[in-house]
């Protein structure tokens, strides 16, 4: 379960991009997404979890960090990854997302003032080499994607930090159905002030609404199900290590399916970047505290 929702995650970066080559909005796409994702979740929720849904508005700080969470956590990963998607292409965009444990690494060294472990240097290095190879193609001199895809790619690394993160005070006290719920329906609320997403609804052939539908329902509603029912089975740190079939699950539907074309730096790039990231997740890096 938690090896089907990482594939299905890293799936739904190529979907997506399908639906930008033919004129979709990333606001369009996330705003209505998340409203859609988050009416589902809200009915499991209520149906799971009964009154306790409305508990993280009956105190004044769970609601302040709920408020924090849905606009830098959960709105701002959505909208930076497929930003990221949009400008580069799926495989650039899930790998470079892949660096963000490395982030909370470098977060936790801040935040306690302690220098990280010789160990977790040795491994953020390896990450940062596997980038190089990636932005650069083996051409260390020059880089093989855009600027602008290149720092979306890694703010995007940055907002999937923040989203672990920014949340871990409220998982401690409330059901994660709960939290997400109210996060992806809030967020693609206020994403829809700005972009009213039903009154343009965009013209697509069957086979990109099938995109579309493959996007919320699979990527999203379904992917998040299994990824909650595995937690019941195994270790946070177990199903994290199975979060490496995302940017595998990305790649592989680009290449068969995208004409996507993958170069041996690249491709050792990305197997650097997830062994480390595989390191760290075995390694057990201390906890961001609250």
């Amino acid at each position: 379960m938690g090896m089907a929702a990482a594939l299905l995650w890293g799936i739904s970066g190529p979907a997506s991009e399908i639906l930008f080559a033919h004129n979709m909005s990333v606001g369009w796409l996330i705003s209505s997404k998340m409203v859609i994702a988050g009416l589902v979740s809200m009915v499991l929720a209520l149906i799971i979890d009964g009154k306790k849904v409305l508990a993280p508005w009956q105190n004044k700080q769970a609601a302040t960090q709920m408020i924090i969470f849905i606009l830098f956590g959960m709105i701002a990963m959505q909208y930076i990854y497929y930003q990221a998607v949009a400008v580069a292409n799926a495989p650039t965009a899930t790998i470079l997302q892949f660096l963000s444990p490395v982030v909370v690494v470098i977060y936790v060294a801040l935040k306690t003032r302690e220098l990280p472990r010789r160990v977790d240097v040795l491994v953020i290095a390896l990450a940062m080499f596997g980038t190089l190879l990636v932005v650069t193609k083996g051409h260390l001199t020059q880089l093989a994607i855009s600027p602008q895809a290149l720092m979306w790619g890694l703010l995007s690394a940055l907002a999937a930090a923040a989203y672990a993160i920014l949340p871990a005070a409220l998982l401690e006290t409330y059901s994660p159905l709960t939290v997400t719920a109210w996060a992806q329906l809030l967020g693609g609320a206020l994403l829809s002030i700005n972009m009213p997403w039903w009154t343009k609804i965009p013209h697509l052939t069957t086979f990109e609404w099938g995109a579309y539908a493959f996007v919320v329902i699979a990527g999203t509603i379904v992917s998040y199900l299994l990824y909650l029912m595995a937690l019941q089975y195994v270790s946070v740190t177990a199903v994290s290590l199975l979060d490496a079939f995302e940017p595998l699950g990305a790649t592989l539907t680009s290449v068969l399916f995208m004409g996507f074309v993958l170069t041996g730096a690249e491709l050792l790039g990305g197997v650097l970047i997830i062994v480390a990231v595989i390191l760290m997740s075995l390694m057990e890096p201390k906890a961001p505290e609250a």
